[in-house]
């Protein structure tokens, strides 16, 4: 991994074996980023770890409302885009194995198969962070 920043921006390169979610909470420790947007996001991993909500009555109890996906194989990550806040990435991805897309919320573990390259910019003028919402759903809020 490498990253640089210049104006408000932070780069971040990812090279083969290095992990995706992983990596980009470590740019955002390094790089002291507590509120911003990951703009952009592609590359290619190894495998895939995501998630996804399949329920709509979103129950008090969560712990079967979410669908964990692991799987194998060269996927082209053609998106991942989302906030940070209190320096904790919320993000999706989306990505193609040559028979099917998929998407969800972006899992630790991904590894990088030949680059990833992501784009986050700083927010600097307002401080969010997620609380218990609704139906134990956490809420975006400023501080």
């Amino acid at each position: 991994m490498e990253t640089f920043e210049s104006d408000g921006h932070v780069i971040v390169r990812l090279d083969r074996g290095d992990l995706a979610l992983e990596s980009i909470i470590d740019a955002c420790e390094t790089h002291d980023v507590d509120t911003g947007v990951l703009v952009s996001g592609i590359g290619t991993f190894s495998n895939l770890n995501i998630h996804y909500v399949n329920r709509t009555d979103l129950p008090e109890d969560q712990s079967d409302r979410n669908v964990h996906l692991s799987l194998d194989g060269s996927w082209e990550v053609t998106n991942v885009g989302g906030l940070i806040a209190d320096g904790e990435p919320h993000l999706h991805v989306t990505a193609f194995d040559g028979d099917r897309t998929v998407g969800g919320h972006l899992e630790s573990g991904c590894e990088v198969n030949i680059l990833g390259e992501f784009t986050i910019r700083k927010i600097a003028d307002i401080q969010l962070h997620r609380r218990p919402g609704e139906n134990a759903v956490s809420q975006l809020k400023p501080r």
